[in-house]
């Protein structure tokens, strides 16, 4: 059975210098004036079209990056950073190309300075959780 996905007739998809400038400059109106993309869109049409593209699936994965960097704003996640730099990849934008785009990588996040803030795991009791406001699910086998 053959498999037809746009990943999977994009992700060998060889494009020329000037459609990858010209996505790379898409995505930076993207993040200063998204609200510009309806005329970039356009051109973008006439890029596939020269490029032999399929335009539907090409404007899908910029509406894609656009969601992901709207997502990747309000949170800030190191998660959401990398989806957004694998997303770049499918609109033609390598890696050092992404790092041409002016998004600021988050901060490492250690979880477990918040965990060893916390009263509990400073406390001898610690070790147990009956000194957390009773026991859990001692209910539940009578005691």
């Amino acid at each position: 059975m053959e498999i037809k996905s746009d990943l999977t007739i994009n992700s060998n998809q060889k494009v020329s210098a000037a459609m990858q400038h010209f996505m790379l400059s898409l995505l930076k109106v993207a993040l200063i004036h998204p609200e510009n993309m309806d005329s970039g869109k356009k051109q973008l049409k006439a890029y596939c079209e020269n490029e032999h593209l399929s335009y539907r699936a090409v404007e899908h994965n910029l509406d894609l990056f656009v969601g992901l960097l709207t997502d990747y704003r309000k949170e800030n996640s190191q998660v959401l950073y990398h989806f957004l730099r694998l997303q770049a990849q499918f609109c033609f934008v390598d890696e050092q190309m992404f790092g041409s785009l002016p998004i600021v990588a988050p901060e490492i996040d250690n979880h477990t300075d918040s965990v060893e803030s916390s009263p509990y795991c400073h406390s001898q009791k610690a070790g147990s959780s009956i000194y957390c406001g009773g026991m859990v699910g001692g209910h539940l086998i009578g005691l």
